[in-house]
């Protein structure tokens, strides 16, 4: 099109140069520029319009894309806090358990005479440890998801150690052992619930597979170790494996080697998005006899 007007702007322009040229000539030679001229204004206004849909299409596409990341996070959040207050109820319930027996075994020795000063003393001392147990596992719990999106500091064995706290009766009912190696005091600066989160959605994957398999001698090994430009968080146990035709997707939404209805395929994605945001690198592997999670935090 560009070509055309410039062949007829030559044309005019060595027209007008001329002597020879007729007066019918040049205004044929002006008509068909002005042809040429409006579809050339029509091509760039129907291209603008064009550029403009496109544009639009686009920004859409991101809005659903930002609508669909903030629903996963929230399916998410809702699972982990689902899980969480399972986890609470069990903890509880054998504090709980021992205080209604503690209070019996008082009446009855309240009845039979045998009740005296010291015996209480030592029936409140073991009371208090129960409640305080109790106080302990609500102030984790409401730590956990209470919300934050600052930066601080926190020490990594102590953020592991909450988790596992949390997930200390489940993993006993289970007959999970876990084996945590930290040879250093370690501190990272994070936002420490969201830290905690990644944590939780590994170790809760693990377990699930070992009851899914129906594995016999359940591990855990959690090795945690400071190098010169990292924090390496290497999670690993002996529950299988991830399958090997999701491994290279594990971490992409709805992606679950669960069985139908047993997974939400959104927990390891919203670690690996939570990992991205903190800088930092989740990868998993298989090994001879398991998965093997790894985070890599940078200093």
């Amino acid at each position: 099109m560009l070509k055309t007007n410039d062949i007829l702007l030559k044309q005019i322009n060595s027209a007008l140069e001329s002597d020879s040229i007729t007066t019918d000539e040049l205004k044929e030679l002006l008509k068909e520029s002005r042809y040429q001229f409006e579809r050339f204004d029509k091509i760039i206004t129907l291209s603008d319009k064009q550029l403009m849909q496109q544009v639009h299409k686009q920004e859409e596409e991101f809005e659903l894309r930002l609508h669909s990341e903030h629903m996963l996070a929230e399916q998410s959040k809702h699972a982990a806090l689902g899980e969480m207050m399972d986890a609470v109820a069990h903890q509880w319930k054998q504090p709980l358990n021992a205080i209604s027996m503690m209070t019996e075994l008082l009446l009855l020795n309240y009845e039979d005479g045998s009740l005296d000063r010291e015996y209480l003393i030592e029936h409140q001392k073991d009371m208090f440890s129960q409640i305080e147990h109790m106080l302990t596992t609500l102030n984790v719990f409401r730590s956990f998801f209470r919300p934050s999106k600052d930066m601080e500091s926190c020490n990594v064995l102590e953020s592991m150690n909450s988790v596992l706290l949390l997930m200390k009766d489940e993993l006993l009912k289970n007959e999970i052992t876990v084996n945590v190696t930290c040879k250093e005091h370690i501190e990272i600066k994070v936002i420490k619930n969201e830290f905690k989160h990644i944590l939780l959605n590994i170790l809760n994957n693990a377990k699930d597979a070992f009851i899914e398999k129906d594995i016999k001698n359940r591990v855990i090994d959690i090795d945690i170790v400071k190098n010169d430009s990292n924090i390496k968080i290497e999670i690993s146990d002996n529950a299988g494996g991830i399958p090997k035709d999701i491994l290279q997707d594990i971490f992409k939404a709805n992606v679950t080697s669960k069985e139908n209805g047993k997974g939400t395929g959104i927990g390891l994605y919203m670690s690996k998005k939570i990992s991205d945001k903190m800088s930092a690198q989740l990868t998993a592997k298989n090994r001879e006899n398991g998965a093997v999670f790894t985070l890599r935090i940078p200093l």
